[in-house]
């Protein structure tokens, strides 16, 4: 096959050395196909893996979920926490703001600070909920109250951000909610 890539003019010693090149060449091209083949081989046993591993781990997290949801229904602050940043982050369930956003207010309806805070970002920037001022001070009053140290530095933010009627307006519906939350566990 080399003889086709030898050039007349040149002497034999050249066309030999030339003819060596091109099936040193083609030697290499079939090595690269090998491993070309290995390598997409490779890929597709990764392919089925990765399916393999994200089946198991959405079947896992599906009973987590359910766990979850279960515990939430039956009213645990924590679980509907947890539920609402599974929704607010996608986290084996579909991404949905406004569920969320009920999760951290059947949460925060409880005292727990976390969610409070969560949910007075979320009011803030209108997210699940129509953006609310009041609203999101609230929350973030309320969470601040029960200590959650990020809610003081929301709270301090949304004080540089939103009218002093809405803060007045915050305060007042935090005022009628501080007495009858039971403290968090």
């Amino acid at each position: 096959m080399f003889f086709l890539f030898s050039i007349p003019l040149l002497n034999a010693g050249a066309s030999i050395r030339l003819g060596s090149v091109v099936m040193g060449m083609i030697l290499n091209l079939v090595a690269l196909a090998k491993n070309a083949q290995q390598a997409v081989g490779s890929w597709q046993e990764a392919k089925a893996k990765t399916a393999h591993f994200r089946g198991a781990l959405s079947q896992y997290q599906g009973s987590l979920v359910q766990k979850e949801y279960d515990r939430a229904r039956a009213g645990d602050a924590q679980a509907q926490f947890e539920l609402g940043e599974r929704f607010f982050q996608g986290l084996g369930v579909d991404q949905n703001d406004a569920h969320a956003a009920a999760w951290f207010q059947s949460a925060a309806l409880q005292g727990h600070a976390r969610a409070q805070g969560n949910l007075a970002m979320m009011c803030f920037l209108g997210r699940g909920v129509s953006p609310d001022p009041a609203e999101a001070y609230k929350w973030a009053h309320l969470a601040a109250w029960r200590g959650g140290e990020d809610a003081l530095i929301i709270q301090r933010k949304m004080k540089s951000r939103i009218s002093p009627e809405a803060i007045a307006e915050g305060e007042k519906r935090a005022a009628s909610l501080q007495t009858p939350i039971p403290p968090a566990p």
